[in-house]
């Protein structure tokens, strides 16, 4: 439009659409914010402090950026016009916002409430014909800029339609994505697991990547990921295969725990276990997503060589535990005998890969599990597993 004085009925689209923009803004958070609560709580972690003005911006922003222009005239003309207001307040702070707020919930209730200010003025200027009809708005996201006027061209949605429940839960899920990139990058790590006797290599064809392998290990081990190169041996004792890339993400590694992410949160938060296997179509990331493109910190853990070198000075209570109620590996290799426990092991991890990787990189979880006891801490553990290039000599202590 062109006229800088609107038509009556001109105001009158205008203000039914900031009215629906206002219900839709609350709706939204409405929605949201139990969105917080449970980021927090399947991640173990607590809101309990403010991530600032910048992060609470990019994620309302991020909200309204998801209703674009693949939601029609609608979503092209609404989106500029919201995250553009929203972006504005980088320079030019609302005086409510400008202070520390006690986390992210009451930072981003704060903000919502801003915005339905914002469209209240919107509203309440155009009657007094104050409202500048060609200020622009742009988002900062897609650069797509409108101008006020445009809106008085268009019919946002009542909260009877069914497009504005569409447009909702587009922003619902943007929003949820964007509060757990932030208490990922917060609180996670993302660790590359290396062996310090050499890279895992899963022998096969190269026109036949190990993708049943990977969802099988995700199955079991949810917060991992596996990345695979063609791996063409030459010389003596060379390994022709695939070359495995395992990470993790958690709260870190180390020798007793990997520190993963708990498999409640993982059901959550991956749409994927191998890249394309679709295992959550309601999921927030994709797996490659969330280990390359989150901006999570990453970090490095050294299996020692074998899996062992490292013990602890005192029994934990889990131990005492399974101790007193006969499931320790001592109990174990008495009812059994050494060598009966020694051959199930090889004998799994020979016919089962996923099994092998596991017991590689992560020992005595692995054992545990697999024999169903609990290993003291007072004792160090070594599994090594042979490949052309190694070999293991094991040397048993003498018996009295």
């Amino acid at each position: 439009m062109s006229n800088t004085i609107p038509t009556p009925a001109q105001i009158n689209q205008f203000q039914q659409n900031l009215q629906n923009m206002q219900l839709f803004n609350d709706y939204v958070w409405n929605l949201g914010q139990s969105k917080v609560f449970n980021a927090y709580l399947l991640l173990s972690e607590q809101d309990a402090s403010d991530p600032g003005l910048t992060v609470g911006l990019n994620i309302l922003g991020a909200a309204f950026s998801a209703i674009g222009s693949e939601f029609g005239i609608v979503g092209g003309f609404v989106a500029p016009f919201l995250t553009g207001i929203i972006a504005s307040w980088a320079t030019s702070t609302p005086p409510s916002l400008n202070t520390t707020f006690a986390n992210l919930l009451s930072r981003l209730d704060e903000m919502t409430l801003q915005v339905d200010q914002q469209l209240a003025q919107y509203h309440q200027d155009v009657i007094n014909n104050q409202v500048n009809w060609q200020a622009q708005f742009t988002n900062p996201t897609t650069h797509v800029t409108i101008s006020l006027s445009d809106l008085a061209t268009i019919t946002f949605p009542a909260e009877t339609d069914t497009q504005f429940e569409a447009l909702a839960t587009a922003a619902v899920f943007a929003l949820d994505q964007n509060i757990w990139k932030l208490v990922l990058q917060e609180n996670y790590v993302i660790t590359l697991f290396e062996s310090s006797s050499g890279p895992q290599i899963i022998p096969g064809s190269e026109n036949d990547p190990p993708t049943s392998w990977e969802e099988s290990l995700i199955s079991g081990l949810p917060a991992y990921y596996a990345t695979w190169t063609w791996s063409q041996g030459s010389g003596c004792g060379s390994i022709t295969g695939w070359e495995i890339n395992l990470y993790n993400i958690g709260t870190g590694a180390g020798f007793w725990s990997d520190g993963s992410m708990s498999v409640a949160a993982c059901a959550y938060l991956f749409i994927d276990s191998a890249d394309g296997v679709i295992i959550n179509p309601s999921g927030l990331y994709n797996r490659a997503t969330v280990f390359n493109a989150l901006g999570i910190s990453n970090a490095r853990y050294i299996v020692p060589t074998g899996g062992g070198g490292i013990h602890a000075k005192d029994l934990t209570i889990s131990y005492l535990r399974a101790m007193k109620n006969g499931k320790t590996l001592g109990a174990l290799v008495n009812k059994e005998g050494r060598e009966v426990i020694q051959n199930r092991i090889i004998e799994k991890a020979q016919e089962d890969l996923v099994f092998k990787t596991k017991l590689a990189l992560r020992p005595r979880q692995t054992l545990e599990d697999f024999l169903e006891i609990k290993i003291p801490e007072v004792i160090s553990l070594s599994v090594i597993i042979e490949t052309p290039r190694t070999f293991a000599f094991v040397v048993p202590m003498k018996q009295k």
